[in-house]
């Protein structure tokens, strides 16, 4: 299996975003050692706030889908109109 060519570029973006995340890890050691915990409740609160968003977005995009196959099911069942429209 081929590995696609954005992979070396979204390695590189990891890479860049953990160098600058230890970078700001070294500079406010103090600030993270005193706070921890508000930062790891704070870092579940944002990891459950995008699962809830991402599941939403999944269920509101199923209930179109369901939405538009139903509106096509009635809109082909129509007669045509005895009468020709001008």
């Amino acid at each position: 299996m081929p590995i696609p060519a954005r992979v070396p570029l979204a390695l590189l973006d990891a890479l860049a975003a953990g160098l600058g995340l230890g970078y700001l890890a070294r500079d406010y050691r103090d600030t993270l050692v005193s706070h921890g915990a508000v930062l790891s409740v704070a870092a579940v609160v944002g990891v459950a706030v995008i699962v809830v968003a991402y599941r939403g977005y999944r269920a509101l995009r199923s209930a179109n889908t369901r939405l538009d196959a139903i509106i096509a099911d009635e809109l082909s069942r129509r007669k045509p109109s005895p009468r020709p429209r001008r």
